[in-house]
């Protein structure tokens, strides 16, 4: 009887450890599926324009020393602090004859006693980009620098792959065959529904693990205690002392 039980709580010791093992993958897929929430995609900003320009006296020229008006940096945009209460403004226009993206600029970078000089702007990139156009704080148009040399989405309606186009980069020429994940709310995009999606099923996956492998444990534990106690052995033991009969 001994050796039943002893091989009842081995047994029940594999499925303990089963349960550890459920609960660890578990754990291990929900992590990685919180991971894969702040993984960034390939339409954040990760590039800028930086334009080399030149400032005399209120207008906005190329600077004629550079070969070429702008260079692309692995920088993503980020709009510069307030310098002045008149901020210039530009407008970053693609194939299709949208803004795509707006930016801010102090030419003078605050020095009011800044008459003409040098000028680096740096602006958001676009993947489909046609010009860049900067203006005074009159809303006045002072230059206008072509980008589309840099831009592999041209919006012509074709997927063209090899150049990098792609459903994500590139969306008015690469379709989605599958319709994107719904908006869960205000602001919301398909990739942060996907995301909050993915994170619901990790939870869900790492419930079902723990309910279930706490579950077989208790009911493995329940078993054995329900087990009957095996009877004393017959005529006591060997070390028992035994009353004289009476003569």
């Amino acid at each position: 009887m001994q050796s039943e039980n002893r091989k009842i709580i081995d047994k029940n010791s594999k499925h303990f450890k089963f349960f550890v093992v459920a609960f660890s993958l578990a754990l291990f897929a929900f992590s990685f599926t919180v991971a894969r929430a702040d993984v960034i995609d390939p339409d954040s900003n990760q590039f800028s324009y930086l334009f080399h320009l030149y400032y005399e006296n209120g207008r906005l020229l190329a600077d004629r020393d550079f070969e070429f008006k702008y260079d692309i940096i692995g920088a993503g945009y980020e709009p510069p602090s307030a310098t002045t209460e008149f901020p210039y403004r530009g407008e970053i226009i693609n194939f299709a004859g949208e803004v795509a993206r707006n930016f801010i600029f102090d030419p003078r970078s605050g020095d009011v006693h800044f008459t003409k000089g040098k000028v680096s702007v740096k602006a958001p990139y676009v993947a489909d980009g046609q010009k860049a156009v900067f203006y005074n704080f009159q809303n006045e148009a002072l230059l206008t620098v072509s980008v589309s040399e840099s831009s592999y989405c041209n919006d012509d309606g074709i997927c063209n792959s090899d150049r990098g186009e792609d459903s994500l980069s590139c969306p008015k020429d690469c379709r989605q065959t599958l319709p994107a994940p719904p908006i869960t709310g205000p602001g919301g995009s398909g990739e942060e529904a996907a995301a909050k999606s993915g994170i619901i099923w990790g939870a869900i996956i790492l419930a079902i693990g723990i309910i279930l492998g706490a579950g077989l444990w208790l009911w493995r534990r329940r078993k054995v205690s329900a087990l009957p106690t095996p009877p004393p052995p017959v005529g006591g033991s060997a070390n028992s002392s035994t009353p004289n009969n009476p003569v």
